[in-house]
């Protein structure tokens, strides 16, 4: 869950492959596409919604047939977009950027990831399984709750 520079929230929907808006009290229907591949992760970045997606073809244990990876949604327009070198590279939870760098977690092999446009996926930090939504201070430390582990981990960034 996130919310824009004018407050609207953002939800996903994972198994409806959606994301839904609130404005105000009025929950509407933002987005439905198959591109956004089991969103789950989202977070909103000026003009455009980061999303981390869990992957294709989610199995009873939630293993994928194919992994996740990052996207963008245009405000404005809906449109879905790859982001550049971020496909298909594991089932994601939790996303936020600071500044120009994207961080996103793999709550299946508990996975910390940071993301430069147009670069892979670079493992930063490794956790037990169950590392999920991810927040932080806006500036230098990274909060990653660790869901199987009841504990929350703060990381100071470089």
């Amino acid at each position: 869950m996130t919310s824009d520079q004018s407050g609207k929230v953002y939800v996903t929907d994972m198994l409806a492959d959606a994301i839904y808006r609130i404005d105000g009290d009025r929950p509407e229907l933002f987005i439905k596409d198959a591109m956004l591949a089991s969103p789950n992760g989202v977070f909103a970045d000026g003009d455009r919604l980061i999303v981390a997606s869990w992957g294709k073809g989610i199995k009873p244990d939630f293993n994928t047939a194919e992994p996740g990876g990052l996207l963008s949604v245009d405000l404005a327009s809906k449109v879905v977009s790859p982001l550049p070198g971020a496909q298909k590279f594991a089932d994601l939870d939790g996303v936020i950027a600071i500044g120009d760098t994207i961080y996103a977690t793999a709550y299946m092999t508990g996975t910390l990831y940071r993301y430069h446009a147009g670069a892979a996926p670079e493992a930063v930090a490794h956790f037990k399984p169950g590392s999920a939504d991810i927040g932080t201070d806006g500036k230098s430390i990274l909060y990653v709750p660790l869901m199987n582990e009841g504990e929350v981990a703060a990381l100071t960034l470089d």
